[in-house]
């Protein structure tokens, strides 16, 4: 019964992950008939690529769906019934960091970067903030839901902070902090903070409503993007200090991530 169980609804999830993954099998296989002529090689190597995120994502969906959601909600049910909210902090808190750091979009996004900023940027470093930032916000943001208070109080000062920071951030910053805004809120950490959150908000006086424990995807955003932004005052205060003689300023500052010019490596495709 239990292995039954595991695979329920498992058909209808791999449809939805044949719906995401054949477009883009189609769309490859167009412009490489008519434009890409990679070699046959690398072709194989995408062929297999596809096949293997097939078969993980069908799998990591599944088990988000029979374990994570249900965990999340049995989780938050228990908080929700506590006689203290402000012990939401502390677990909301551990609970945020630990799945961010396991968010696999946000571990990519995250190597990406260091790899364009020639390692400027570490991968741990960035992921670790992302994860402290969100951790922090949306630990207050189950606090705001177990004291039956709207989100929108955090969200919106938050959002028009955010945007006036542009003014004043590096430039590959702004746009590696709404980038990675958007990673965190991937599947997994979506699937389970959120359902925490439901399940709070289900504890509450007058039961779950359209207005609680929504809004913490949204929270969830905010935080990441506020959290590399103020990385970037940290690397522009350690720059300032630094201050070399040979780096060159006639333009109001390098970007951190302007890397020196390379050759395209082609051995990757034709390897």
């Amino acid at each position: 019964m239990d292995r039954i169980a595991a695979f329920h609804g498992f058909g209808q999830v791999m449809a939805e992950v044949a719906r995401t993954l054949i477009p883009l099998g189609a769309l490859f296989t167009v412009f490489q008939v008519f434009f890409l002529k990679l070699p046959r090689t690398f072709v194989r190597r995408v062929a297999t690529g596809l096949v293997w995120t097939f078969v993980g994502l069908s799998l990591f969906l599944q088990g988000v769906n029979i374990a994570f959601v249900p965990l999340g909600r049995a989780l938050g049910s228990e908080l929700g019934r506590l006689d203290t909210p402000a012990m939401v902090l502390p677990v909301g808190f551990v609970l945020g960091l630990l799945v961010v750091l396991a968010e696999p979009s946000a571990r990519v996004l995250s190597g990406e970067v260091e790899k364009a900023s020639a390692g400027r940027i570490r991968e741990r470093l960035l992921l670790s903030t992302m994860a402290t930032g969100v951790a922090s916000l949306v630990s207050l943001g189950y606090y705001f839901v177990a004291r039956g208070r709207p989100l929108t109080y955090i969200i919106i000062p938050g959002y028009i902070v955010a945007l006036t920071l542009l003014r004043w951030i590096d430039p590959a910053f702004a746009a590696i902090s709404f980038d990675s805004g958007a990673v965190a809120t991937g599947p997994l950490t979506v699937t389970f903070l959120m359902s925490l959150g439901l399940g709070i908000a289900a504890e509450q006086p007058g039961g779950p409503t359209i207005g609680s424990g929504f809004g913490l995807v949204c929270l969830i955003a905010l935080a990441s993007t506020l959290a590399v932004e103020g990385l970037s005052f940290a690397f522009r205060t350690r720059k300032d200090i630094a201050a070399p003689s040979d780096t060159d300023t006639s333009d109001g500052g390098s970007s951190i991530c302007q890397t020196e010019h390379r050759p395209p490596a082609e051995s990757s495709i034709s390897s």
